[in-house]
């Protein structure tokens, strides 16, 4: 089983190549939303040096979202594409799943994961549904945990000062790539994920709101 692995849902980017549950190739990039140019380039370089071809892949996975809409976009027709043309299922994963996947499990320690949807907000979980949620309103149900906390994503960056004063500085304290969704972690929540599989027509952006674009438009047109 050959699983290849596309995150595109934030600024960084990444693929990787799982072999019957082993990663064997990765690639990552922190590139600042030059996600269209730079994931072909990347994808073919992936498949030559670990001497596969496109028709080697079994099964593709995709971050669908929250995150950058445009990276979400790239990520996912990129996948859709080549599972069509391919005939082959895709795995669609959110993106906060992948990152409370990327930090080990740790005995009387709460994992969390929170991306930053701009605007003082944060996307979150509340049981299996992603929410958006103010950081203030985010920090204050996160009190009781203080000292037995460890949140992971984009968001424990943005708003680090606050954090680290409400929650304490453990609370964040993981290195600055953790806090990025990764394509390793992505297949191998693919590898282990045959039930999960899908037709690529049936996999949708996890957008929760409108892009700024969109409200801006909707509001000037009322």
């Amino acid at each position: 089983m050959k699983i290849l692995a596309i995150e595109t849902s934030g600024k960084t980017f990444s693929l990787a190549i799982n072999e019957c549950g082993r990663n064997v190739a990765s690639f990552y990039y922190d590139c600042g939303n030059a996600h269209s140019e730079m994931i072909i380039p990347a994808m073919e370089r992936l498949l030559k040096d670990t001497r596969n071809t496109c028709q080697d892949i079994d099964k593709f996975a995709v971050s669908i979202g929250p995150g950058s809409f445009t990276g979400i976009r790239v990520g996912i027709t990129m996948a859709k594409t080549f599972a069509q043309a391919l005939n082959k299922p895709i795995v669609a994963v959110d993106t906060l799943s992948i990152l409370e996947k990327s930090s080990i499990k740790i005995k009387g320690t709460k994992i969390i994961s929170a991306v930053d949807a701009l605007r003082n907000e944060v996307y979150v979980k509340e049981g299996k549904k992603i929410v958006i949620k103010n950081i203030d309103s985010f920090i204050e149900t996160l009190k009781k945990h203080k000292n037995n906390l460890l949140l992971i994503g984009n968001a424990t960056i943005s708003y680090k000062k606050k954090l680290t004063k409400e929650l304490g500085v453990y609370s964040i304290s993981l290195p600055y790539n953790m806090h990025m969704p990764q394509a390793h972690v992505l297949a191998t929540i693919a590898y282990q994920s045959e039930k999960s599989t899908t037709s690529y027509s049936k996999v949708i952006p996890l957008y929760i709101r409108r892009s700024w674009a969109e409200e801006n438009n909707s509001s000037f047109n009322k």
